[in-house]
């Protein structure tokens, strides 16, 4: 097929600053002796940093191994460990690192005092938190949640997480977990947590969040502005490191640049022919199948995924914030996915390519049943492709190319 100009946004040396300014932070608190966590995805993230603590990330750092070609080795000496392979990848890859670290992306993750799981989203984080504190033998914690329903929670904004309601029962169960959680960490750094610093990182998060929602928003306008390749690691500042300074410095500069462009009515090919709505893990083994789409002229202003990595914050709500951050429609009722795909109706969308992904059951059963609804609510087409997210053998980048450029073809008859 025809290829045009390809035009990023150039939020590469945002992140690589981003990182570096993380990993020093890192490198003073491991100096100063300050406990290490590890951390699964949708617990408050602004405790890192009223806590001082330094967090590691299995789930981030196994997309790490998947981007550097390591996870499949990881995988494979898990599973000669004994542990299935029809487990998630992030967690047989984590295990891999953890029991074969010569084998792993450098550097690994410091070694763990504690280690907390989190049922935001996934019901086996609290077990693989359970599993890797075994091996560690270092404590750990599980910070659980609803799983919410229309008749909890009403109608919810899927960019901002916001409900139209919540039932006080639930809330008040959300937040006695939060509240042990910070008991819990209170226990193993031996302090009280900071209050100025707690108060200080739900502000940075604040302000943060509603840049990172409107970075969002603007990569629905037409021409779409950015490409997905960069869009995908809007998890990073999202998930893992909200209530820091340097998520901030990042979401400040990565708004101008998209806000600037959209002004200026520059896109991220030069010749825009198909738009496209996705959903599902991202394949880091292969971000480049972002470019390949995008210099055919076939672009993703909409990414149900990233979507479900921000959500607003509310600095004067600290505790009701992080409890909204979970309402999401992975982690819900089908009810909430026809929120979802109403929030995109005012999207110019041709169609829409899914992401089944035997790496990651959950996120994987609610994608025929998005396919539904967006074929019924949007009226158009949907693909639905499987790809694993860490292991590239599952299904060859070339098949999955001629699967897109076949639907491509449909699309444009």
């Amino acid at each position: 097929m025809e290829t045009s100009e390809w035009n990023p946004l150039g939020y590469k040396p945002l992140y690589r600053e981003l990182f570096k300014k993380h990993m020093a932070r890192q490198e003073e608190l491991l100096r100063r002796g300050r406990p290490v966590g590890w951390f699964y995805t949708f617990y408050p993230s602004e405790l890192i940093y009223a806590f001082d603590i330094v967090p590691a990330f299995p789930e981030q750092y196994s997309a790490y191994c998947a981007a550097r070609g390591s996870a499949v080795n990881l995988m494979n000496f898990s599973t000669s460990m004994g542990y299935g392979r029809f487990l998630c990848d992030y967690f047989n890859v984590s295990i891999g690192a953890v029991l074969a670290p010569e084998k792993a992306t450098q550097p690994v993750m410091p070694d763990p005092d504690f280690i907390v799981g989190s049922r935001g989203l996934c019901f086996a984080h609290c077990e693989m938190a359970y599993a890797l504190s075994r091996i560690k033998k270092v404590p750990h914690c599980y910070v659980t949640f609803p799983y919410w329903t229309r008749e909890i929670v009403g109608r919810h904004d899927s960019l901002t997480k916001t409900p139209e309601k919540i039932d006080s029962r639930y809330l008040n169960y959300c937040v006695s977990e939060i509240e042990g959680l910070i008991s819990f960490l209170e226990k193993v750094t031996g302090e009280n947590i900071n209050e100025e610093k707690f108060r200080e990182a739900f502000k940075l998060a604040e302000e943060t969040s509603k840049l990172l929602i409107k970075i969002l928003e603007l990569m629905t306008s037409r021409p779409t502005p950015g490409s997905q390749r960069e869009i995908c690691d809007l998890v990073v500042p999202g998930f893992f490191v909200l209530g820091s300074p340097y998520a901030y410095e990042f979401a400040v500069k990565a708004y101008e640049l998209i806000n600037e462009r959209v002004k200026r009515g520059i896109g991220v090919t030069s010749e825009e022919k198909i738009r496209l709505l996705t959903f599902g893990i991202i394949p880091w083994h292969s971000l480049s199948l972002y470019e390949y789409c995008e210099r055919m002229g076939v672009t993703f202003p909409v990414n149900l995924f990233i979507n479900e990595s921000v959500h607003l914050v509310e600095a004067s709500k600290p505790f009701e914030s992080s409890v909204r951050r979970t309402i999401h429609f992975t982690n819900a009722d089908f009810d909430l996915m026809y929120d979802v795909v109403n929030d995109v109706k005012h999207v110019d969308l041709d169609g829409a390519l899914l992401i089944e992904n035997p790496g990651c059951r959950v996120s994987s059963i609610t994608v025929r049943p998005l396919a539904e609804i967006i074929e019924v609510e949007l009226g158009i087409p949907c693909l639905i492709l499987e790809i694993s997210q860490c292991d590239p053998t599952i299904t060859p980048l070339e098949r999955v190319k001629m699967q897109i450029e076949a639907f491509i073809e449909t699309l444009e008859s």
